[in-house]
């Protein structure tokens, strides 16, 4: 019998993430491909998948073709048994599972980042390198296809998606094929019915002030912070800062726990103080708080973030 696979050394992927992209890969008739061999084992033994094991099966899963690149992203939607999961599909609208994948989006795509651009019934996502190299085809195929589905999911609406060349061109998904040369995906770009609860784009000024407005919090996010009173400081009224704020998609007090949730992720990340000193430090009550934020905002406590982020940075 072959050995257990052995703990990876490098960075791993969400497991879910893995066992969905493997359903969709061995659907087929066709035989199972040597990745997709190894990543069943590593998932039946609890090991963790390695990201370069994850992208092989990625690979394969391309050239299987986009429906069932979509297959596997509606896999995961549909049967979401981690709590980071189950927090991006309960998404009160397209601005909050913005929000929500955002603060997942370590244990979604490692190595990756997205950037965003939310109009009424349009959303633009740019797929981006950021831990070691770019995205390959089919890694960007697959994190469009999940970003269409959890649309789809929280509008309960048909959703089209085009993919944006660096040249400006527009093409479908489907016409993104492995045998060619690599396709310079520069974005992709999804379209709903319902534009009912899609924010209004915001104009610069509104974006430089959330921008100001995150930057003041991140300074002392420690401190009581109150909209009133950092409405006075930026020489506006309460009400103007509270209307530029939902017309940029956010409230407040959302912006508030971002803030603070990402300097405890940096705290987490980067030292070894007690979690008690990391609420205090980042504007939390107490230790209780913090890891209720957690869990309602990332699926794990502090503690399990602490110890993912040890796991992938090795």
């Amino acid at each position: 019998m072959a050995p257990p696979p052995s703990r990876p050394s490098g960075r791993t992927v969400h497991p879910e993430l893995t066992a969905a992209v493997l359903w969709a890969v061995t659907a087929g008739a066709a035989p199972p491909a040597p990745a997709a061999r190894l990543a069943e084992r590593h998932l039946a033994d609890g090991a963790p998948v390695p990201e370069q094991l994850h992208r092989e099966l990625l690979a394969h899963l391309h050239r299987l073709g986009w429906p069932t690149v979509l297959a596997a992203a509606r896999r995961l939607f549909a049967r979401p048994r981690d709590p980071l999961l189950r927090s991006l599909v309960a998404a009160e609208d397209v601005a909050d599972l913005l929000t929500r994948s955002r603060l997942a989006e370590p244990w979604l795509y490692i190595g990756h980042t997205t950037r965003a651009d939310l109009r009424p019934g349009e959303l633009t996502v740019r797929h981006l390198g950021h831990l070691g190299h770019r995205p390959l085809p089919a890694e960007t195929l697959f994190v469009c296809a999940l970003h269409l589905t959890a649309v789809a999911t929280v509008t309960a609406q048909d959703v089209d998606a085009v993919l944006l060349t660096g040249d400006g061109r527009t093409l479908p998904p489907s016409a993104v094929h492995p045998t060619d040369a690599p396709a310079p995906i520069a974005a992709w770009r999804l379209r709903w019915t319902d534009t009912a609860t899609a924010p209004t784009a915001p104009h610069p000024a509104e974006r430089r002030l959330l921008g100001e407005v995150r930057r003041r919090i991140a300074l002392d996010p420690a401190a009581p912070w109150r909209v009133g009173d950092t409405a006075t400081s930026l020489g506006l009224s309460a009400r103007t800062l509270q209307r530029a704020l939902r017309t940029a998609g956010t409230t407040f007090q959302a912006e508030l726990t971002a803030v603070r949730l990402d300097t405890a992720g940096h705290l987490l990340r980067r030292t070894d103080l007690p979690l008690a000193d990391i609420a205090a430090a980042a504007g939390f009550t107490d230790h209780p708080h913090l890891t209720r934020c957690f869990r309602a905002h990332h699926g794990c406590t502090p503690s399990q973030f602490r110890r993912r982020s040890a796991e992938a940075a090795h």
